[in-house]
């Protein structure tokens, strides 16, 4: 087992020399990230997913799917908005 871990590391080092695919695995990684930290947030706040949701004045399911790695899309206003609702501070960074 340890030795195809440590294959895939070495596969994934190596496609990520390639730009196109470290910047498509950086995209990709930042949205699960993201995701993950709302998330995590929102427990940390003892908040269900219904009653953030009520706040944001959408779904549960909309909720759900910002809280799902595979499948989170932000705009840069629904960021503030989950911001907002969960009394924090957005910051965006460009480096």
């Amino acid at each position: 087992m340890r030795k195809k871990l440590r294959m895939l590391k070495d596969r994934l080092r190596e496609d990520l020399k390639d730009p196109a695919v470290k910047s498509a695995f950086d995209e990709e990684d930042l949205a699960a990230r993201l995701a993950v930290r709302i998330a995590t947030i929102r427990e940390e706040q003892g908040l269900t997913q219904r009653e953030l949701a009520r706040t944001l004045k959408i779904s549960q399911q909309a909720l759900s799917q910002l809280e799902d790695p595979s499948s989170a899309r932000y705009t840069l206003k629904t960021l503030q908005r989950l911001a907002a609702a969960l009394d924090r501070r957005l910051i965006v960074q460009l480096k």
